[in-house]
């Protein structure tokens, strides 16, 4: 019965070597799509609420995005209870 030499230790030892940094390799690249996703919808969120319209409240004069404005008998508000107290 033959035993086995060493270089076929070595090339076994190689081969799983190259498996293992091709599945880091792998993961990297997920892992940079990922992000790269991630970053694509902030910013498309971000460019979203930047073209909002602003609304000037008609108590204390703050301006302010329209969807955080509520309808007062003055027209747009804030909605602080401290409003009138700004001007």
């Amino acid at each position: 019965m033959r035993s086995l030499a060493p270089d076929c230790y070595v090339g076994k030892i190689i081969f799983w070597i190259v498996v293992f940094f091709l599945v880091l390799l792998a993961l990297r690249m997920f892992s940079a799509h990922q992000t790269k996703r991630e970053r694509q919808e902030r910013e498309k969120r971000e460019r979203a609420a930047a073209n909002e319209p602003m609304i000037r409240c008609g108590r204390c004069g703050v301006y302010l995005p329209k969807s955080n404005a509520v309808m007062t008998e003055t027209g747009y508000g804030c909605g602080d209870a401290n409003c009138a107290n700004r001007r």
